[in-house]
């Protein structure tokens, strides 16, 4: 963990018995399940930013159905097996978090977000608690030294492009997962009177862009509970009328998801 730094004075974090500690004594327990809470309260702009526990409950339980798993193998497919660090930005429920993990048996993997209710169930299931370490963060003040991190992982969350640039290693990676044009559009359609393209993503400042790909999905959900879930993890949801609801958790839903995977290297200016 030696990558970590503390997010109230910015000097490296130690472990100790209780947890991690800066040499100003700051002090950031380790939660029971594991994880750390580097996210201090005069940055929160809500009692539990981030997703709601509901959310990540629907998130895990849509993506245990395997819907995600040809985006999971793909995207760790194009992690490079000498990684060594490796963080993952808006790691959730860790669903994408372990099977990097998996993947890389020998590096340090973190993963952050500011939704405590999914970084704890992250963390309970971590196989490794040294070298699987999640914490509650921003990824707007990301609590790691400057050019400590080998490939960053940012998947369908917000972002910095300076902090980007800061904890990534020269010619280190930046994998980001966006939704492209497709994605869910049949959901959409039902939703929106105008249906707006998901446009590709702004190539960060201090990044250049060495690969790009799309990987699309048919989906046939038939199980209500299944339909219920991915309802409830879309960002969407809030707009979905009652009864439209009711209707796709009933009949079920045939759709595609549809997927921009972009890998850019840091440059050394930013």
């Amino acid at each position: 963990m030696k990558d970590l730094r503390c997010p109230l004075c910015r000097q490296p974090l130690q472990l100790n018995p209780q947890g991690l500690a800066c040499e100003n004594r700051h002090q950031f327990d380790r939660a029971k399940e594991g994880y750390f809470n580097l996210l201090p309260v005069q940055n929160k702009h809500s009692r539990e930013p981030g997703d709601a526990k509901e959310q990540l409950q629907a998130r895990r339980q849509f993506l245990q159905a395997g819907f995600f798993d040809p985006l999971k193998q793909r995207i760790t497919s194009l992690i490079p097996q000498q990684t060594q660090t490796l963080l993952d930005i808006g790691c959730g429920e860790g669903y994408f978090t372990h099977s990097f993990a998996n993947a890389l048996p020998d590096a340090q993997v973190y993963g952050v977000d500011i939704a405590k209710a999914g970084v704890r169930l992250a963390a309970k299931s971590a196989a490794d608690k040294n070298r699987n370490v999640f914490a509650v963060a921003s990824s707007f003040d990301l609590p790691f030294a400057d050019q400590s991190l080998d490939v960053v992982t940012r998947i369908y969350a917000p972002s910095k492009d300076a902090e980007l640039w800061r904890v990534i290693k020269p010619n280190g990676l930046l994998v980001i997962v966006a939704p492209a044009e497709n994605h869910l559009l049949g959901l959409r359609q039902q939703i929106y009177a105008e249906v707006r393209p998901h446009g590709a993503p702004v190539t960060p400042a201090g990044f250049g862009l060495v690969a790009q790909e799309r990987l699309t999905l048919g989906v046939e959900i038939k199980e209500k509970a299944l339909c219920r879930a991915l309802l409830s993890m879309t960002p969407f949801a809030w707009r979905l009328a009652a009864a439209l609801r009711v209707q796709i958790e009933d009949e079920g839903l045939v759709d595609q998801l549809d997927f921009g995977i972009y890998t850019y290297q840091r440059l050394d200016h930013l």
